[in-house]
């Protein structure tokens, strides 16, 4: 019998924000692996500087438009003095020269998206964290592991 009391005292003596602090653990270590998602939010923009633009990000694809309006996609383009270069719609490589390039669009870092994406997680987290913190009712009482015992606090003592 006294080991089932020790038992009881353990599981009484419990810390009631413990199960909080766990489930916001869990939570925060569940949206770990979307904030290289978030980090990576991107769209689609005007390159304002095609030339130094492909030097410095070094991208994967560009959209074109040329001079006669039409449109190109390059896969991994590349710049040689005056001449743009990459895989036309990814099957045969052509060049054309930087001044017959009207516009040159790319994925792009979009931080405020990414701002927004992130506070409205953080939003959310906080919201979760804070309904699974407050207990309706008063204080929280864990169920009884042994009811018809003295040492129960919600009610389930010796009849």
């Amino acid at each position: 019998m006294p080991e089932e009391l020790m038992v009881e005292k353990e599981y009484i003596s419990e810390d009631p924000m413990r199960s909080p602090l766990q489930m916001l653990c869990r939570l925060t270590a569940a949206s770990m692996p979307l904030v290289p998602l978030a980090a990576a939010c991107t769209s689609v923009a005007t390159v304002r500087r095609p030339a130094q633009f492909i030097a410095a990000k070094a991208p994967q694809v560009v959209w074109v438009t040329t001079a006669d309006h039409r449109q190109v996609a390059l896969l991994s383009p590349t710049v040689r003095a005056d001449t743009l270069g990459g895989l036309a719609e990814g099957a045969h490589y052509v060049e054309m020269p930087l001044s017959t390039v009207q516009s040159m669009r790319a994925r792009q870092p979009a931080p405020r998206r990414t701002f927004l994406l992130m506070g409205g997680g953080a939003v959310a987290l906080a919201a979760v964290a804070l309904s699974v913190s407050r207990k309706p009712g008063g204080q929280y009482y864990p169920p009884c592991l042994l009811p018809n015992t003295d040492f129960c606090p919600n009610g389930g003592g010796a009849p």
